[in-house]
């Protein structure tokens, strides 16, 4: 007869009532132009996540939290000479990145994490998860693979251990070379900061990369 430890189903129980599911289901974004580069990120931000099962309200994007600058650093970057929007709706962003041959994947599809962290935006929530073993990597079809091999890629967020952590997870997943992780410029982020000399300085770091 199968013995059932009290505690067991207790922590059972716990965790089934306070653990949290998140889901990207954005797909990879690629322009119908030649692709220029390719921007990378961890996952969508919570605003356009679903929750245990919960779609957001409205449609969502890329970048979807206004908090973050990404959409203003980028104008600064690549169109200096137009006035910058502070918000720019989805099709507007869809239109700027075909514009400028920019493709967008994050590296995330699904993660489970404690319900404490169910509104927490940072990407420290994703590398508990990962050493939990709690994270599913988004699987991509073979065109996007052969982008990612030929195209220079960036990611929003500098070099750490967690994103090495979580990059190395995606290329696994997807039969990627690990290498590729060497191949990655890591941007600064485009949260908190001055959109135009965020935009500078990544010029010159992009600029610099790819010679």
């Amino acid at each position: 007869m199968l013995q059932v430890n009290f505690v067991d189903v207790l922590l059972i129980l716990y965790y089934c009532n306070n653990m949290i599911t998140h889901e990207d289901n954005l797909k990879f974004f690629i322009p119908k132009k030649k692709v220029k580069f390719v921007i990378l990120g961890t996952m969508v931000a919570i605003n356009a996540r679903i929750i245990d099962g919960k779609a957001p309200k409205e449609d969502v994007f890329y970048y979807n939290n206004n908090r973050n600058h990404f959409w203003r650093v980028l104008q600064h970057l690549l169109d200096p000479k137009k006035e910058v929007k502070k918000r720019l709706t989805i099709k507007e962003k869809k239109d700027f990145l075909e514009k400028h041959g920019i493709a967008i994947c994050n590296l995330v599809q699904k993660v489970i994490v404690p319900n404490k962290y169910k509104l927490d935006p940072s990407d420290t929530v994703l590398f508990e998860a990962f050493n939990k073993n709690r994270i599913e990597f988004k699987k991509i079809p073979p065109r996007v693979k052969k982008i990612l091999k030929a195209s220079p890629l960036f990611f929003t967020c500098r070099r750490k251990k967690g994103i090495d952590n979580l990059l190395g997870g995606f290329l696994e997943t997807n039969s990627l070379n690990q290498a590729i992780k060497d191949q990655v410029w890591y941007l600064a982020t485009p949260t908190r900061c001055n959109p135009e000399a965020r935009a500078k300085l990544w010029e010159k770091e992009m600029i610099a990369f790819t010679l």
